[in-house]
């Protein structure tokens, strides 16, 4: 509740200095022409401490306890006989009970507004005139105070409502992105690896497999921007939903994922080591998808290193003598991945060495420092 009505007391907060200076100009000049023309001939003291309460109200616009200060010291200013001219800034206290009331501050609103009452018709010679003045004041505060709360309540209630749409509508995108990332996405990417498989161990079934292969490729290359224009601005999942999900992708062509990181992983990173080592290996298994053969092993390693806080990943697989399918991609590239690590500071190495494909990935805390990093796939 508190989130939705802060904007309405924003606009109070907006509006209060704005009130409050144009108010105490007007009280500057209006009292500075009485004593001007001898309309009030006040001593040094009856024109310092009338000042000084201007003053107070003029911070009261910015700093809240300004607020209890001015009123405060009018009481008893007032009540000690110090307010000899610039007599208009008692008003500033009705000004600041309107403000008030929007906040919902409605029995401090009464016991000041009690206060300065009672005083102001014991001091009054008047007292009659100074009753009908008082009351008229409370309710004309009251009035206006309590219509403003009440439009503040209104616009709570429709900004309530527009923040419930827009995350529902948010949560209707979000899932049907996920939907179609993790059913049709996923499974046009390995109906055409699984077909080029096939054709692979049937040579005669290629020239039949290969209308099959590439419209899989084509459906998945549409439906990728599909799924970024509905959801962008997905949140980036964990490093250890992120190394479930490439399992599970691997799994497709028995391609085993050999997972070495300590619980937890995602506890001790920095969002943009999240953000970044998710990116990294998705890209890397993606990789392992098209070039390693089926029924083979990878392995990857994520740790932090301690004190630094340095994410490190690592992933080696073996490499097929297959041609791979070479239009599935992951969607970023290892050039492009290559150059954002580098650009956060991190490293990234790639190296063949024995038939195996073997990466490695630092990834800093702190992006200020650059580094670079080996021979790109």
């Amino acid at each position: 509740m508190v989130h939705f009505l802060f904007p309405c007391y924003m606009r109070s907060r907006v509006a209060q200095p704005l009130v409050v200076v144009i108010f105490s100009v007007f009280c500057l000049v209006s009292g500075t022409v009485e004593v001007a023309v001898g309309l009030e001939k006040p001593s040094l003291v009856g024109i310092i401490f009338p000042l000084a309460l201007i003053a107070a109200f003029v911070a009261s616009a910015w700093l809240e306890v300004f607020e209890f200060v001015f009123i405060a010291s009018y009481i008893i200013f007032n009540l000690l006989g110090l307010i000899q001219c610039y007599e208009l800034v008692g008003f500033g206290i009705s000004f600041l009970m309107v403000f008030w009331l929007m906040r919902s501050w409605i029995v401090p609103v009464a016991v000041v507004f009690l206060v300065d009452s009672v005083l102001s018709v014991a001091l009054s010679d008047i007292p009659d005139v100074q009753v009908v003045s008082s009351a008229l004041d409370i309710f004309l505060v009251f009035t206006i105070g309590l219509a403003f709360r009440w439009q503040n309540r209104r616009l709570m209630l429709a900004e309530q409502e527009k923040e419930r749409a827009s995350l529902s509508l948010v949560k209707n995108r979000r899932e049907l992105a996920r939907q179609l990332h993790d059913t049709t996405a996923k499974d046009l990417a390995q109906l055409a690896v699984l077909a080029q498989d096939l054709a692979t161990r049937h040579p005669e079934l290629s020239d039949d497999l290969a209308p099959l292969v590439k419209s899989a490729i084509q459906a998945s290359r549409r439906i990728r921007p599909m799924i970024l224009s509905i959801d962008t601005s997905a949140t980036q999942p964990s490093l250890s939903q992120v190394i479930q999900q490439v399992k599970q992708m691997l799994n497709t062509r028995s391609i085993t994922l050999d997972v070495v990181a300590p619980e937890g992983v995602d506890n001790g990173l920095t969002r943009q080591q999240q953000l970044t080592g998710a990116l990294a290996i998705r890209e890397c298994a993606s990789n392992v998808f098209k070039y390693a053969p089926v029924e083979s092993e990878a392995n990857l390693v994520v740790d932090v290193q301690a004190g630094s806080g340095i994410l490190t990943i690592s992933l080696s697989n073996e490499i097929s003598g297959a041609p791979p399918v070479l239009e599935m991609s992951g969607g970023y590239g290892l050039s492009n991945l290559g150059d954002r690590i580098r650009s956060e500071g991190g490293t990234m190495e790639v190296s063949n060495v024995g038939g195996q494909w073997l990466i490695y990935i630092t990834i800093p805390v702190d992006n200020r420092e650059t580094t670079e990093f080996g021979n790109e796939r």
